[in-house]
C-alpha cells in the first residue's frame, strides 16, 4: 500500500509539472483549433477499414449489437491454418485472397445481417404487393418495419432486453401523449409547455443513466411523433396531412396504433432471435471468457518478457519505434486493451442472462459466482457488485497483479546512480538477474495453464487429466538462497526494496487465483478421467450399468 500511494503521488506530481510547463510556455495563454495531426487521421482511415472494432468501446456498442470485435492473434503473433500452409507460388499468393469472400459471407455478423433483413422484410414486404400496398401505407405498418431493424441485437440476451425497453418505452410515450394533449384541453400553447416539461424528464433519464438510452430515446420520439402530428393537423387541416397516404387518426387513436406497431415489430424480432438458431449470451460469455483467459495467457507472458528485458537493460531505447522494449510495450498495450474490452463484455453478457429464457438445465451461475468471488476479493473495487451479474470482471485479480509486476520493475532501471548508493545498486541488479532467471520456468507453467484452461472453457470440453497449478515461488525464500541479508530491515531503504515486497505479495496472490480459477473451471467443464473401475458384480445392487454403479459406492 506504501508503494502504491508512493506511485500514485509521484504521477500526480508529473501530472503537475506538466499542466505546469503548459502554462510557463504560453499554450494556455491563447485560443486554438486542436486538430488531429495527419499521422493520426492516417490510423483513423486503416482502422476503419481493419476488421477489428478499434474504438475499443465496449460500454457504447455492447447495447447496439450485444457483442464486440476482438481478434485475439493480431497483437503479438499470426496464428496458423491447420488448412493450409504458408502460400509460396505467385498462384498461391494471389489465390489466397481469394479466401476472404467465403469468410466475408460465412463469418457470424454476415449471418446476423441476413436475419435482420429477413426479419425486416417479413412486415416491409406487405407494401410490395399489389393489394396490401395501400394498407402498409394508411396504417403506417413501416413503424413495425423499423423496429425490428433497431431491436434486433446478436445475442438473445440482448435484444430481449432491447425489445422489452422499446415496447416499454413506447407505451409510457403513449402515456405522456394522453397528458401532454388532454391535461390543457387541447390547447396548443398549453400542449407545447407540457411537450417541453415531458423533454426535460426524458432528458433528465438519459443524462442519469446514459448506459441505457433507449427507452428516453424511443420516449421522446414517439412524444413528438404523435402529439407533433396532431399539432399539425390543427394547424394544416386533415386533407393536407392525407396528401402523403397516410389515414387521418385522433390522438386517442394514433397512440395505441403506434404502440400495436411497435409490439409487432417487437414480435418479429424475437421470433427472428431464436429462429432458426439462436445465439445466447450465455455462451458467449463463455466464449470471452475463454477468448480473455488465451489473451492473458499472452499478456503475462509479454510482462514477464519485459521485466526480464529491464533487469538485463536489454530493452533498448524506448523512444526508438524499432528498439525491443518499444515493440513490447506496444503490443502489451494492446492486449491489455483487448483484455479490458472482454472484461467489460463479460459484465455485459452477465446482465443480459437474465432475460434469457431458460430451456433445459439451469445456467450454472453458482460456477460462475464462484469464480468470480475468489478473484474479486483481492481487487479493490469502490462498490460491491450485485449477484446478478457476479461473473463480471473473472480475471480482474490476474490481470491486476500481472500488472503490478511489470509495473513496480520499473523501479529497477531508475535506480540512483550517485556515489553512495552506486555499489548497493549493483548489488540489488546483480540478485534481481539471477532471481529472473530462475522464475523463468514458472513463467513457462502459468503460460500453459491459462492457454489449456482458455481452450477448454472456449470449446466447452473437459481439462485434461492430472492438470496442476504451478506451484508459487516465494522471492523471499528465492533471495535467501542468493543472500540471507536481503530481505534485512536494515536495507529497508534501499532502492527497489519496496518492489520486491510487492512482488512478493502480487505473486502470491497470483499464485492463488490461479489454483482457484483451475478447480473452478473443473467445476465448470469437467475432467478427463482415463481411470477404470473394477466392480464385482454383486455390489452392483440391481443396477445394470457398472459405471453407475462404482459412482454410487463412491
Amino acid at each position: 500500500m506504501e508503494y502504491s500511494f508512493l506511485a500514485t503521488a509521484k504521477g500526480i506530481l508529473d501530472l503537475v509539472k506538466y499542466a505546469d510547463s503548459k502554462v510557463d510556455d504560453g499554450t494556455m495563454k491563447r485560443k486554438r483549433l486542436v486538430l488531429p495531426s495527419w499521422k493520426r487521421m492516417q490510423q483513423w482511415f486503416w482502422a476503419a477499414l481493419s476488421r477489428e472494432d478499434s474504438n475499443l468501446d465496449y460500454e457504447a456498442y455492447s447495447t447496439r449489437s450485444g457483442t464486440v470485435t476482438v481478434y485475439l492473434g493480431d497483437a503479438l503473433q499470426t496464428e496458423k491454418d491447420a488448412e493450409h500452409l504458408p502460400p509460396v507460388s505467385m498462384w498461391e499468393k494471389v489465390t489466397d485472397n481469394f479466401r476472404i469472400i467465403p469468410h466475408f459471407f460465412g463469418s457470424p455478423e454476415s449471418a446476423f445481417g441476413f436475419r435482420v433483413a429477413t426479419g425486416t422484410i417479413v412486415i416491409a414486404v406487405v407494401c410490395y404487393l399489389r393489394n396490401s400496398q395501400l394498407f402498409f401505407i394508411e396504417q403506417r405498418i413501416i413503424w413495425g418495419s423499423i423496429m425490428v431493424a433497431i431491436s434486433m441485437t446478436q445475442t438473445a440476451g440482448s435484444g430481449m432486453f432491447g425489445q422489452f425497453s422499446r415496447f416499454a418505452g413506447t407505451a409510457l410515450a403513449m402515456v405522456a401523449s394522453y397528458i401532454d394533449w388532454y391535461i390543457v384541453d387541447q390547447h396548443t400553447a398549453g400542449v407545447i409547455v407540457f411537450v417541453g416539461v415531458t423533454m426535460f424528464l426524458y432528458h433528465y433519464l438519459l443524462i442519469k443513466s446514459p448506459d441505457n438510452p433507449v427507452v428516453p430515446m424511443i420516449g421522446m420520439v414517439t412524444v413528438v411523433l404523435i402529439v407533433g402530428y396532431s399539432l399539425q393537423i390543427k394547424k394544416v387541416g386533415i386533407p393536407i396531412s392525407e396528401s402523403n397516404g397516410q389515414q387521418y387518426y385522433p390522438l386517442y387513436e394514433l397512440a395505441p396504433y403506434r404502440l400495436a406497431a411497435v409490439g409487432g415489430g417487437v414480435g418479429v424480432a424475437a421470433f427472428f432471435t431464436y429462429f432458426p438458431y439462436v445465439v445466447t449470451a450465455r455462451s458467449q460469455l463463455r466464449k470471452d471468457l475463454g477468448s480473455s483467459l488465451y489473451l492473458l495467457a499472452h499478456y503475462y507472458s509479454s510482462v514477464h518478457t519485459t521485466v526480464s528485458l529491464r533487469i538485463r537493460g536489454t530493452q533498448g531505447d524506448l523512444r526508438d519505434k524499432k528498439s525491443p522494449g518499444r515493440v513490447l510495450e506496444k503490443a502489451r498495450n494492446r492486449v491489455l486493451a483487448k483484455e479490458l474490452v472482454l472484461l467489460q463484455g463479460m459484465k455485459r453478457h452477465c446482465e443480459f442472462t437474465a432475460w434469457e429464457p431458460t430451456f433445459g438445465g439451469k445456467f450454472p451461475r453458482d460456477t460462475y459466482d464462484r469464480l468470480i468471488k475468489h478473484t474479486q476479493k483481492l481487487v479493490l473495487l469502490p462498490f460491491q457488485f450485485r449477484s446478478q451479474w457476479l461473473i463480471v470482471l473473472i480475471l480482474d485479480s490476474i490481470l491486476h497483479f500481472t500488472t503490478m509486476i511489470a509495473y513496480v520493475t520499473e523501479s529497477f532501471q531508475n535506480l540512483p546512480a550517485n556515489a553512495q548508493t552506486q555499489t548497493s545498486s549493483d548489488w540489488w541488479l546483480k540478485d534481481f538477474k539471477q532471481l529472473i532467471i530462475s522464475l523463468e520456468l514458472t513463467s513457462q507453467e502459468v503460460t500453459s495453464l491459462l492457454s489449456v484452461v482458455s481452450s477448454a472453457i472456449a470449446t466447452g470440453r473437459p481439462l485434461p487429466p492430472y492438470l496442476k497449478a504451478p506451484e508459487p515461488y516465494h522471492l523471499g525464500q528465492l533471495l535467501d538462497d542468493l543472500d540471507t541479508d536481503i530481505l534485512s530491515t536494515r536495507h529497508v531503504c534501499e532502492p527497489g526494496y519496496a518492489a520486491f515486497a510487492v512482488m512478493q505479495v502480487a505473486t502470491t496472490m497470483l499464485g492463488d487465483d490461479l489454483d482457484g480459477l483451475l478447480r473452478e473451471t473443473k467445476n465448470l467443464v469437467g475432467e478427463v478421467d482415463f481411470g477404470i473401475n473394477v466392480v464385482r458384480m454383486e455390489d452392483l445392487e440391481g443396477d445394470v450399468n457398472p459405471i453407475t454403479a462404482a459412482k454410487k459406492r463412491e
